[in-house]
């Protein structure tokens, strides 16, 4: 688990709504850290690779995005070898379709969720995240807990 007073976030997403909504959500939480936005996959990449920037504790990446795709952006990110330790949490706008699960975990995202529309299950969403132990998570990724669920 991390020390909630010290985790760095980055979403990603192209949509200002939903980037607003995980923002109310994490307040809602009271997890006082910074969140960092990211508008597209092409974005975050050039972000992660300013070296006078930190490197994120978890990445929360949207699938369905203009420029760059979450699953490119997250093959991006697996194939570099600074990167490939950070939780990718890939979540998808509506749905979870058997394909787009197994391609993100195939592609080594380290959970994925979809997007709740409903603010007090993203709130919830976000702290069982937040509470994982990524680092154990990361060294024994199984595809049956790869789906976050409440």
């Amino acid at each position: 688990m991390y020390n909630k007073e010290n985790i760095r976030v980055i979403l990603t997403d192209d949509d200002q709504d939903d980037r607003d909504f995980f923002a109310d959500a994490v307040e809602g939480i009271h997890l006082n850290f910074p969140i960092e936005f990211c508008k597209n996959g092409l974005e975050l990449l050039n972000r992660l690779n300013d070296k006078t920037l930190f490197i994120p504790d978890i990445i929360f990446l949207d699938l369905n995005m203009p420029v760059m795709s979450g699953f490119e952006t997250l093959q991006q990110i697996r194939g570099d070898i600074l990167f490939k330790n950070i939780p990718v949490i890939a979540i998808y706008s509506t749905s979870a379709t058997e394909e787009g699960v197994k391609n993100t975990f195939m592609l080594g995202a380290n959970a994925y969720i979809v997007k709740p529309t409903n603010f007090n299950d993203l709130k919830k969403l976000l702290k069982k995240v937040i509470e994982t132990d990524w680092k154990e998570k990361l060294e024994h990724s199984e595809f049956e807990s790869f789906i976050i669920t409440l």
